[in-house]
């Protein structure tokens, strides 16, 4: 049986453009003392010089845009922008979790056939909350928050869950994350691009080599996913023959 993971950030639920959002509000207020381009220089210099102690997710962007801050004044920050990054991290913790349309139902119909997981990084604590607030937990048979996805990550997570690469689709947004690492690791790949691509997750496209996809919706996965299982299994019994 094909086991499929789904990412969760900009694959299940919109995430990215929050984070943009937040980002423009950090460029505005922050405006005296740079422009546009300079704040965002600034921004993901800290952003990805700390993606090894700090990790991913809200927490991180927060200190982020508060180093950022720091730097852009000159160490003379003004309490009123301290105040603001932090109450903009509150919202971003509280938000409530907007499924992207037909995530649901498409997870259902793959969980139908096929072995079902959520493989995703960031703060433990809040993605936990967020999947808690949908239906998702019920649907997948295991949920996996890592601090990265890169090819030992998955090469573990297949051991652990003991699938045999071949038998293992990863389905996301990010070719960095997502794809990339995932063919590395000698399984499959469905990229779903969003709206809003963070620049770290910004990656050139693997070869074109009949193990990955892209795919405009999330709505399309059952199909094509269905379409694999059939062509493995007569992969199969052409061998066995």
């Amino acid at each position: 049986m094909t086991t499929v993971a789904f990412d969760a950030d900009d694959t299940l639920w919109h995430n990215e453009r929050e984070f943009a959002e937040t980002e423009q509000r950090f460029r505005d207020l922050l405006a005296p003392w740079g422009d546009p381009d300079t704040i965002d220089a600034t921004l993901i210099a800290h952003e990805r010089a700390r993606l090894t102690t700090w990790g991913y997710g809200v927490k991180s962007f927060a200190l982020s845009m508060l180093n950022a801050a720091i730097e852009l004044t000159n160490g003379d920050t003004p309490t009123h922008i301290v105040s603001s990054i932090i109450g903009w991290a509150d919202e971003l913790l509280a938000a409530p979790t907007v499924l992207i349309d037909g995530a649901i139902e498409t997870v259902m119909s793959v969980a139908e056939t096929h072995r079902v997981l959520i493989i995703t990084k960031g703060d433990l604590h809040h993605q936990m909350r967020r999947i808690g607030t949908t239906t998702l937990a019920s649907i997948c048979e295991d949920i996996e928050v890592v601090s990265e996805k890169d090819t030992p990550t998955y090469q573990k997570l297949l051991r652990r869950h003991t699938i045999d690469p071949g038998e293992f689709v990863m389905i996301g947004n990010s070719v960095a994350s997502d794809i990339r690492p995932v063919l590395d690791a000698g399984a499959r790949a469905i990229h779903i691009p969003y709206e809003v691509t963070w620049a770290l997750e910004v990656a050139k496209d693997p070869a074109a080599d009949g193990r990955w996809w892209r795919l405009s919706s999330i709505t399309e996965v059952p199909a094509l996913i269905d379409s694999l299982s059939v062509n493995t299994s007569a992969s199969t019994q052409k061998e066995a023959s």
